[in-house]
């Protein structure tokens, strides 16, 4: 289950893959980090693995974290 984040209300904090550049893609936000590595894996070259802060109806994501990229 994916917790809630105070600090910004509807969002859920979790693993989040994505691929940064001038057109950022998410593929989503993970439970656990070995589902968001696997998730990067599967959609391609260059895609990070960070956990953060996410919101699914902007999708749009905040992290501080250092990231992994696939």
């Amino acid at each position: 289950m994916l917790h809630s984040n105070s600090r910004y209300p509807g969002w859920v904090q979790g693993w989040v893959v994505f691929k940064g550049g001038w057109r950022p893609r998410c593929v989503g936000v993970f439970e656990t980090r070995d589902e968001a590595r696997a998730a990067a894996e599967k959609a391609g070259p260059g895609f990070e693995v960070r956990w953060g802060s996410y919101d699914e109806r902007a999708k749009d994501f905040v992290t501080g974290s250092p990231f992994e990229t696939i």
